[in-house]
């Protein structure tokens, strides 16, 4: 497997990702390594690549870790894009949704300072955290129609499917 403290191309991360399918050891010792502060390009790395990992594969190796992917996701000092932890987040299964990341996503949905990227996962989390719960979704539509109108397709595509979603 690769170094992660180099330079590494889209294809070389989505190699260690495929390489790393069903590896319940490879996959931790990936999750470890995105949580190291001390060396952001490897932390960011690790992150790039638990977020192309496939959909099954997130699910049964990084679901029992979905507390400290919360609490990375909603963690004001990030030494990586916040959207990758999002993008992994956007793939587990919930049945409860969590309070704090709801709330962060509410929160931030609109925040400026924040990527397209997180900004679509973050409308396409709460729309999935809120759809249960009819007041929830009052309050996400809400939320989404406080967007900007001339924001980026993938934002305007991730409020749209919202919307769907939340109207059914």
């Amino acid at each position: 497997m690769l170094p992660l403290d180099i330079r590494l191309s889209k294809a070389q991360v989505m190699t260690i990702a495929g390489n790393l399918h069903h590896d319940e050891c490879g996959i931790e010792a990936m999750f470890v390594q995105m949580k190291q502060a001390d060396n952001p390009r490897v932390a960011y790395h690790a992150a790039w690549v638990l977020s192309h990992l496939s959909k099954e594969d997130k699910r049964i190796y990084l679901l029992p870790y979905y507390g400290e992917l919360v609490d990375m996701a909603t963690s004001a000092e990030l030494c990586f894009r916040r959207r990758l932890i999002l993008a992994i987040l956007t793939d587990l299964p919930t049945n409860e949704p969590n309070g704090r990341l709801l709330d962060f996503c509410l929160t931030h949905i609109n925040d400026p300072k924040e990527s397209d990227g997180s900004h679509s996962a973050m409308v396409k989390l709460a729309a999935r955290m809120c759809k249960p719960y009819p007041e929830l979704c009052k309050e996400l539509a809400l939320c989404l129609d406080m967007m900007p109108q001339d924001s980026s397709p993938s934002v305007a595509a991730a409020k749209r499917n919202a919307l769907k979603m939340i109207q059914k």
